[in-house]
């Protein structure tokens, strides 16, 4: 089984919704994503899974969920998304 598209990561539903995954460095690998928490501007993080762990990290009762990263992180981390991800990233959090 491959790993689990982070685009079709959606938990924990009752706080996160998915935006945009902005990052997404395959199986094994890191994804970011842009959304809201709780109703908050956020940037998610999650590790992909492989095809031994389709689900990757972290995860919840068995669904791929992901995690939120420091709000003081975000302008430092949205260096690290490609280019033509960066305009997006900075719009979303009105950043200059």
């Amino acid at each position: 089984m491959a790993y689990i598209n982070p685009k079709d990561v959606q938990s924990p539903k009752s706080h996160w919704h998915l935006f945009q995954v902005v990052l997404d460095k395959g199986p094994g690998q890191g994804a970011y994503a842009l959304g809201t928490w709780d109703g908050e501007r956020r940037i998610g993080f999650r590790w992909n899974g492989s095809d031994e762990n389709p689900i990757g990290n972290p995860q919840s009762r068995g669904l791929p969920t992901w995690t939120m990263l420091d709000p003081e992180l975000h302008s430092r981390v949205i260096e690290i998304f490609p280019a033509d991800q960066q305009p997006i990233a900075k719009a979303y959090f009105g950043i200059k």
